[in-house]
């Protein structure tokens, strides 16, 4: 017979934990016999930083919240947004059999502990898919077309017309535009460009070219995506050890009148590198929603430069993406109690557990 467990939900600033606990409870009602919210970070700018540092440094920088030292001992779900999930916070939580981040990445999640122990992780994969897509493209037109310089102009008592670009200022019609990386996001950029009528170069090892094809790109290697393209744009998740996908070398590659745009990782591109070559105007300007150090230091040298475009981190963040989030989480793993496959498991070797299993029969319909 199916029995009951007690669910912890630990929000953020962003997606506060009565947003997770009101999920929760809608979705899986009968099923819970306790339900516990709290919050990690509820101020946006300590969030920003102590995210960014668990991004790049992983969870086991941050000690146990509070709340999981209290109310996670008999808790068999944890559940939230940028809470780091380390090993201390499952040593915390002798019951814990699932771990859920509503959003697609896991670095905040020690996913190697977590599947030593028997410890399911989900994650949502495409939950800010449509925001970031919407963004990127709107990025392109903001560097290229200088919208954002012309409005600081006009706001700081300059009417502009002249700008870095003003040589070759571009419509995106027959422009090439390259996506290095295709999956939700990338995909989703590919279609909302099938518009503008520009011709499209994915780069992607993990993607069928086959399907890359189906949605009128063209599959080739990334010095060749680098060199041919005119607008670059980024929607890979970090390389292992912290290689940089895009450095002085692909930097080199690029047009002088091409643009790079990241909506995805910092770390993704070497900063210093990409600074040199907007400084020498070896390309045309880049638009950067990430960022190595947010908020960006005072001193920045990226902050001199005329030929970029720097947004606060904010490309996932509508409100639909926000409020859809701990739905899709708790859904996902509602499928798990009705014999439907999940769609977001970052460790699906888990599902062979005994010690899993065990616990999945036991609270199964």
């Amino acid at each position: 017979m199916a029995r009951t467990f007690k669910v912890l939900v630990v929000g953020d600033a962003m997606i506060r934990g009565d947003a997770f606990a009101a999920s929760a409870q809608r979705i899986l009602g009968d099923r819970l016999a306790g339900l516990a919210a709290g919050e990690w970070e509820s101020e946006s700018g300590k969030l920003q930083a102590r995210r960014l540092a668990v991004e790049k440094q992983g969870p086991e920088i941050e000690v146990v919240d509070p709340v999981i030292t209290s109310e996670g001992r008999d808790a068999e779900i944890l559940a939230g947004l940028f809470v780091p999930i380390s090993s201390k916070v499952m040593d915390a939580m002798p019951k814990l059999r699932i771990a859920g981040v509503a959003r697609a990445g896991v670095e905040n999640v020690n996913v190697q502990a977590a599947t030593e122990r028997g410890i399911l992780v989900f994650n949502v994969m495409g939950r800010n898919a449509e925001a970031v897509s919407d963004f990127a493209v709107g990025l392109m037109l903001a560097e290229s077309r200088n919208i954002a310089r012309s409005h600081m102009g006009i706001k700081t008592g300059t009417w502009r017309k002249a700008f870095s670009n003003s040589d070759w200022v571009p419509e995106l019609k027959g422009k090439t535009v390259g996506l290095v990386g295709f999956g939700f996001i990338g995909s989703l950029v590919a279609k909302k460009l099938s518009g503008f009528d520009v011709k499209l170069l994915v780069h992607d090892t993990w993607v069928d070219p086959q399907a890359i094809r189906a949605a009128g790109a063209t599959p080739v290697d990334k010095d060749t995506l680098f060199r041919e393209s005119d607008f670059v744009s980024l929607h890979a998740r970090l390389l292992p050890g912290g290689a940089k996908l895009v450095g002085a070398a692909e930097l080199a590659l690029m047009k002088p009148t091409a643009y790079l745009i990241n909506t995805a990782r910092a770390g993704l591109v070497d900063e210093a590198a990409l600074v040199t070559a907007l400084k020498e105007k070896r390309i045309a300007g880049a638009a950067l929603d990430v960022h190595s150090s947010e908020p960006i230091a005072p001193g920045s040298e990226i902050l001199t430069l005329d030929n970029v475009t720097l947004t606060s981190h904010i490309a996932g963040t509508t409100r639909e993406a926000l409020t859809r989030s701990p739905d899709l989480l708790f859904g996902d793993i509602a499928r798990l109690f009705t014999g439907e496959a999940p769609n977001g498991i970052a460790n699906p070797e888990v599902l062979k557990d005994p010690r899993f299993q065990a616990w999945l029969a036991e609270v199964k319909s």
